[in-house]
């Protein structure tokens, strides 16, 4: 396969498991005619908890994950998770920049027995495929869906601090996309707020608090639904609410909200494994 004709898709740990996003993923590809072709043999990247636990040597399993792609014959990398996209970007970032890392690094996935090839690619997040495709601009929406406010949700990996690709503090990519739906995009002051990401599992109480502001802010300034990019933030907006005892707001990944945008049937876009339903759309 050559980059005309697809791309290599990275999933990561937690993509087939989130609700609906690989659903909606493989129907918005579908209409808008994108291949998406899973790396083979891929291994977790290791996420963010690799580079805080294992220093130097957290390098090594998202190299791999490169190398693999690299010998598939990719010349860049898509993946649609926020710690995903973060760790392979600072990965890359730090291979390219230290040549005794990039050098021992190579080594060790050789002696490892894996692939004797290049341990960096160019890495982009889905948001940025999807928003590089112009018939996503061309999109009739139904007069009970024209008025929908999405809050376009960032999270804290997204646009800082090893990406680059987009403003860190206050980035617009899925601004704009949500706008060339034809949805509005609800300005609020808290997209890059950090959600808590897996202390969710050991700090529950601390995490819901700050899902309960982030949520609020969203409310606040009128918006009926949230769209994010990230499955660990989607579990854990989404989650943190049914405890919280607030209206409870929908919380949709960017495909989804596409795939309502294109006119994709709710059950193929896996709306129906949200725990909370987004009934007014």
């Amino acid at each position: 396969m050559t980059m005309s004709d697809g791309f290599y898709f990275y999933p990561g740990c937690s993509y087939e498991t989130a609700a609906g996003y690989k659903e909606s993923v493989d129907a918005v590809c579908s209409r808008l005619d994108i291949r998406l072709e899973e790396l083979p043999d891929w291994n977790c990247c290791g996420s963010t908890a690799g580079f805080s636990l294992q220093g130097d040597y957290g390098v090594y399993h998202p190299a791999l994950v490169m190398a693999r792609a690299s010998q598939a014959g990719a010349k860049e990398l898509v993946t649609g998770c926020n710690g995903c996209f973060n760790t392979l970007r600072k990965t890359r970032k730090l291979l390219l920049q230290d040549q005794d890392l990039y050098a021992g690094t190579w080594r060790k996935i050789l002696q490892e027995g894996g692939p004797d090839s290049a341990p960096q690619l160019p890495v982009r997040h889905l948001l940025q495929v999807l928003s590089s495709r112009g018939q996503m601009h061309k999109s009739s929406l139904s007069p009970d869906m024209s008025g929908l406010r999405v809050a376009a949700y960032y999270g804290c990996l997204f646009s800082r601090p090893w990406t680059d690709v987009d403003d860190p503090e206050h980035p617009q990519m899925l601004d704009r996309f949500i706008e060339g739906l034809g949805f509005t995009p609800v300005n609020y002051s808290l997209k890059t707020a950090c959600c808590g990401a897996a202390h969710a599992l050991g700090f529950r109480q601390s995490t819901e608090a700050l899902v309960q502001r982030i949520i609020l802010a969203m409310q606040d300034k009128g918006a009926h639904l949230a769209a994010v990019i990230c499955p660990l933030c989607q579990l854990n907006l989404e989650s943190a609410q049914l405890s919280l005892g607030l209206p409870r707001l929908p919380v949709l990944f960017f495909t989804q909200v596409a795939g309502l945008a294109l006119g994709v049937p709710r059950k193929e876009l896996g709306l129906d494994k949200l725990l909370i339903a987004p009934e007014k759309i």
